[in-house]
């Protein structure tokens, strides 16, 4: 899995030490086709096994890892292993890691996803964390009895995966796999014990086959997070059959619902309505999931929300999105943010917002010209944000490029004495 053929695409990413661990997944996910993101996390997995890389890019793709399934709970985290096994290495010589900062600070990182608490270092930098471990700080420090280890190891009802020891000698788990099917081989007690628990994990995709299984299961998609076998299931039954949805009784009105919950399964529900009379109103649906009034509607947290309807659009590379469509939806997460009342959502909804912006740009997505006042106006707003102003410039080069036709050509930039950008003054970017 090393070898993953779009290694060297991300391979630079990792080495990023000075963006927000939630921009930096983002971008991997941009970089990395959807269908490509499990064998490149394997590769991920690769790396960090191999002990060679360095702390910054092993804590950037632990954070990766667990970004991938941060829509279900931990222990069903694929490569849950994984962190077990480098957390448990470190645990059992930490006198060791006490005295090297290096593997304190992946120490406590791997701690922290353990806890389920990997959430708090999206708006952090690397930079950032790797000082505040160093430094101490108990904001971020978890304490070992909030990590059951022992509850991992043994409770088997709560893991859908199937976990192959390398060695019978040895602790350390070779690279988790899906289990569509119990093991038949009874050749080790531990197997023959394992069984019935695997077994029970799969009862709602053993007792339907096809066609029923899929509708129990997105009815089910509907109301909350899949398991990552539930969902593999319907993504492979719509891979058999690529008009599998017209069955499913998916109505447009529910199809927020699907994208909050279950971003993967609605990219793939979309791309299969794409030639369908009714898409025009799954796709007036998807604008309305960051609608501020649905946050009254919904339990799901607005940040959470907002990234999973924008990784539907980003997986919707073959669909011609048109650009009316992309500024009514940017449009509207610029109003959802507005309207946010508490200022650590605001601050990630606004970054999100940010970084789905450029990475619209780099891949021509989307019509600059179109965005002339929101985005200028909503990056000035929100000017204390490192991405907004990181995309404030990005107009300035775009307005600077001759390559670029009457991009910001009616925008009056100021600068001040020292060339950087004026952004205390909103009155600078004049648009009249």
């Amino acid at each position: 899995m090393a070898t993953f053929e779009g290694l060297s695409k991300f391979q630079a990413l990792l080495h990023t030490v000075d963006r927000p661990f939630e921009n930096i997944a983002i971008e991997f996910k941009g970089l990395v086709p959807e269908q490509k993101r499990f064998e490149a996390a394997c590769a991920l997995m690769a790396l960090l096994e191999d002990g060679k890389s360095q702390t910054y890019e092993r804590v950037v793709s632990l954070y990766i890892l667990y970004n991938l399934y941060n829509v279900v709970p931990i222990h069903q985290n694929p490569f849950l292993i994984l962190f077990l096994n480098l957390y448990k290495t470190l645990s059992s010589n930490f006198d060791l890691v006490e005295k090297d900062y290096d593997l304190l600070v992946e120490f406590r990182v791997e701690a922290l996803i353990l806890a389920d608490k990997g959430s708090q270092l999206a708006d952090k930098t690397p930079v950032d964390v790797y000082q505040q471990f160093v430094n101490g700080d108990k904001s971020l420090i978890i304490d070992t009895e909030e990590i059951n280890i022992a509850e991992f190891e043994h409770d088997d009802s709560k893991r859908p995966w199937s976990w192959t020891p390398i060695d019978s000698n040895d602790d350390s788990y070779a690279l988790p796999s899906l289990q569509h099917e119990p093991s038949q081989d009874h050749n080790h007690d531990h197997e023959q014990d394992h069984e019935p628990d695997i077994e029970q994990d799969y009862d709602i995709i053993t007792e339907f086959t096809g066609q029923d299984g899929v509708r129990v299961l997105m009815d089910k998609a509907l109301q909350g997070a899949l398991t990552i076998p539930e969902e593999e299931f319907i993504l492979e039954q719509f891979e058999k059959n690529d008009k599998l949805v017209y069955h499913c009784d998916l109505l447009p009105e529910k199809f927020p619902d699907l994208v909050e919950n279950n971003s993967r399964i609605a990219v793939e529900a979309l791309l299969q309505l794409k030639s369908s009379s009714q898409v025009g109103k799954f796709l007036k649906a998807l604008i309305t999931v960051n609608d501020p009034e649905r946050s009254q509607q919904s339990s799901a947290d607005p940040v959470n929300r907002m990234r999973s309807s924008m990784e539907v659009i980003n997986g919707l590379t073959s669909f011609p999105l048109s650009p009316e469509f992309l500024h009514k939806y940017l449009t509207n997460c610029i109003r959802a943010c507005e309207a946010s009342q508490n200022r650590d959502t605001q601050d990630r909804q606004v970054r999100l917002i940010c970084v789905f912006f450029q990475s619209l740009i780099r891949n021509n997505t989307v019509d600059v010209n179109r965005f002339l006042v929101e985005m200028p106006a909503f990056c000035l707003q929100f000017s204390r944000i490192r991405e907004a102003v990181d995309l404030y410039r990005q107009f300035l080069i775009l307005q600077r490029n001759p390559d670029v036709d009457n991009v910001v050509s009616n925008a009056d930039i100021v600068e001040d004495i020292n060339g950087e950008l004026n952004l205390d003054d909103p009155g600078q970017w004049d648009l009249s």
